[in-house]
């Protein structure tokens, strides 16, 4: 969506249509690159931001990796103008670009991890237990998601079973601060504040919403969705 004159002449500095311009372009091209030292995957990373329920780190299955890939939950920035700026969004692939059928996208990344396995994690870079005004929510810092992702490339994460979502939960991560389960386990933090009834509300209605939006996606593989239940 970079702006292109009627003459095919593109501007990569023009705001016409948008302040948030993208472009693909080939490895190739980047002339300081050498495409063919490029390493495989080692692992996947989906990031979410929300500002409630969902842990800092996840490990997600196969067709849980697909149907938070389709999720793509976020939060709007300035880029999107004052009326997406600070909302929470729902964009598959966290890519609103994609010229077809939204439903491909999360298909084809389950095609690709049962062809090329590998572990798939969801990062919430947000907040556990409210916004900014929430005096006592925890923010994800960025030394929160430092450790997070130095403890993930060395596989030094214990996990164990969500009772909610159906992923793993991290009940260990080394370098993080001894109070930090609350980030790692967001259950804890309602239920240290006598919140618990207000949690199971919030994933009940989160659930409900997220296989309402993924129901609008005829062409999405039907186990997709049904990994969210």
């Amino acid at each position: 969506n970079v702006f292109q004159d009627d003459a095919g002449s593109l501007d990569f500095f023009c705001t016409t249509y948008t302040h948030n311009g993208r472009a693909s372009f080939s490895l190739k091209d980047v002339t300081a690159y050498d495409p063919s030292k490029m390493g495989k995957a080692d692992l996947l990373l989906i990031l979410n931001r929300n500002e409630n329920v969902i842990p800092a780190v996840a490990k997600l299955p196969g067709p849980l990796a697909a149907a938070y890939f389709m999720l793509g939950e976020t939060q709007g920035t300035s880029a999107g103008g004052a009326d997406e700026e600070g909302r929470a969004l729902r964009v598959p692939g966290t890519n609103p670009f994609f010229p077809l059928d939204h439903g491909l996208q999360g298909n084809r990344l389950l095609e690709l991890l049962e062809t090329h396995p590998l572990p798939v994690y969801l990062l919430n870079t947000g907040r556990i237990g409210g916004p900014e005004t929430e005096p006592e929510s925890r923010k994800v810092r960025i030394a929160d998601t430092s450790a997070i992702l130095r403890a993930l490339a060395e596989d030094e994460i214990k996990w164990e079973a969500d009772p909610d979502f159906g992923y793993l939960v991290a009940s260990e991560v080394p370098g993080l601060d001894a109070d930090a389960r609350e980030i790692l386990q967001p259950g804890t933090w309602y239920e240290a504040r006598g919140r618990t009834p207000e949690y199971r509300e919030f994933i009940a209605r989160l659930k409900a919403d997220r296989a309402e939006f993924l129901g609008g996606f005829p062409s999405l593989d039907p186990g997709i969705a049904a990994a969210l239940s």
